[in-house]
């Protein structure tokens, strides 16, 4: 999760943020499973905490992704908002825990071994 322009980690961790939120599906394997938390951005690729991918979302319409700002915190006009015409993807994240920071070595944009 990148952290360069905004906390979203710590809005996570702090359940104000509870969708991750990507232009493509490319989590739809992890659905029901258990993930770390990767703090990106800001320094070293870190696992910062845990937390398990309940569900997902389609966005097919900018209103839709708008009505579900207050989970997701994506700001309008961020380089993380829907792109007019577009489709993002919301992923809900529960049972949100931290965890002592490790760095991560792995490497991968969507996906990583921890």
């Amino acid at each position: 999760i990148n952290d360069k322009t905004q906390p979203f980690t710590e809005q996570i961790f702090n359940l104000l943020k509870d969708l991750e939120t990507r232009n493509t599906n490319s989590l739809k394997s992890l659905v029901g499973k258990r993930v770390g938390i990767i703090r990106t951005g800001c320094g070293k690729a870190t696992l910062v905490g845990l937390a398990t991918i309940a569900d997902v979302i389609k966005y097919e319409a900018e209103d839709a992704f708008r009505a579900d700002e207050k989970r997701h915190m994506v700001k309008k006009g961020s380089k993380y908002d829907i792109k007019k015409g577009g489709v993002k993807y919301g992923y809900v994240l529960v049972d949100v825990e931290r965890c002592d920071p490790v760095i991560i070595t792995s490497k991968g944009i969507v996906i990583r071994n921890i």
